[in-house]
C-alpha cells in the first residue's frame, strides 16, 4: 500500500503529470477531513494537477511522521514551496485511502487549534481507559461526541451512549489495555495507532483512532480497523 503513496509523491516531485494520474482511482476524491469533497474524479484531478505543477511546485516535502493500517496511510508533513511557487509553506496531515491498489481518497488536515491541549486530553483519556476509570475517561469527551468508522457509518452519538458502551467494555474486559504504537498530531487532530489486548494472554488487535478536539474535549473519533 505504501508504495502507491510514495509513487504519487515521487511523481509530483518530478512534475510528472501522467505519473501522478497513474496512482489515482477513476473516482478519486479530495476533501478536508470531515468535510465535503471538492474534487471527485481522476479527470478533474488531471485539470487540477496540470495547473498545480506549474503554479505550485514544491522544493521539498519533509515527512514528520507516518502510520499505516489496513488500506489507510496517514502522513504528517511539512512542504516548502519551490522557486516561483504561489503556495506558502504547508504544515499538514494527509489521510490516504487506497482501493484496488490505487489512491481512492485524500483528506487534508491543516494545523489549527491548540495542539498541546489536544495531545493532553487524548493522553488523559487513554490513561483513564487503561486503568478503567470510567468517570475520568468519559470526562474527556464532549456531550455530543460522535464515534464513527473512517468514511463510514457513525455508530455512536452522545455522551450517555458513550458511557454505556465503555461501562460495558470495562465490565466485560477488566484487563483491557491499549498500547500506543505511534502518535501523530496536527493542530486539533490527534491520531493514535493503538495495539489493544482484551487480556494479557489474548491476541492483540490494532486500530487507528483519529481524535478531533473541540473546546478542550474530544468531539469525534474516527476509527480505522
Amino acid at each position: 500500500m505504501s508504495s502507491i503513496i510514495d509513487q504519487n509523491y515521487a511523481a509530483y516531485a518530478a512534475n510528472d503529470l501522467e505519473g501522478i494520474l497513474a496512482t489515482l482511482a477513476v473516482d478519486y476524491t479530495v476533501s478536508p477531513f470531515g468535510g465535503l469533497p471538492w474534487l471527485t474524479s481522476r479527470d478533474a484531478a488531471r485539470k487540477l494537477y496540470t495547473r498545480h505543477l506549474v503554479d505550485y511546485p514544491m522544493d521539498r516535502t519533509d515527512v514528520l511522521g507516518r502510520m499505516e493500517l489496513a488500506n489507510v496511510t496517514i502522513k504528517r508533513e511539512h512542504s516548502e514551496p519551490g522557486e516561483g511557487s504561489r503556495a506558502p509553506a504547508a504544515d499538514v496531515m494527509m489521510i490516504y485511502t487506497v482501493r484496488d491498489g490505487l489512491i481512492a481518497r485524500c483528506e487534508s488536515i491543516s494545523r489549527q487549534g491548540d495542539e498541546t491541549a489536544a495531545l493532553a486530553v487524548v493522553a488523559k483519556q487513554l490513561e483513564a481507559y487503561n486503568v478503567q476509570d470510567l468517570d475520568a475517561h468519559v470526562a474527556c469527551f464532549a456531550d455530543d461526541v460522535v464515534i464513527a468508522d473512517l468514511n463510514g457509518a457513525e455508530n455512536l452519538h452522545g455522551i450517555a451512549d458513550y458511557r454505556a458502551r465503555y461501562q460495558g467494555v470495562f465490565a466485560q474486559y477488566p484487563q483491557n489495555h491499549a498500547e500506543i504504537v505511534n502518535r501523530l498530531a496536527c493542530g486539533n487532530v490527534v491520531v493514535d495507532h493503538e495495539r489493544v489486548r482484551r487480556s494479557p494472554d489474548s491476541e492483540p488487535f490494532e486500530v487507528l483512532a483519529i481524535y478531533t478536539i473541540k473546546d478542550g474535549k474530544i468531539a469525534r473519533v474516527d476509527f480505522v480497523k
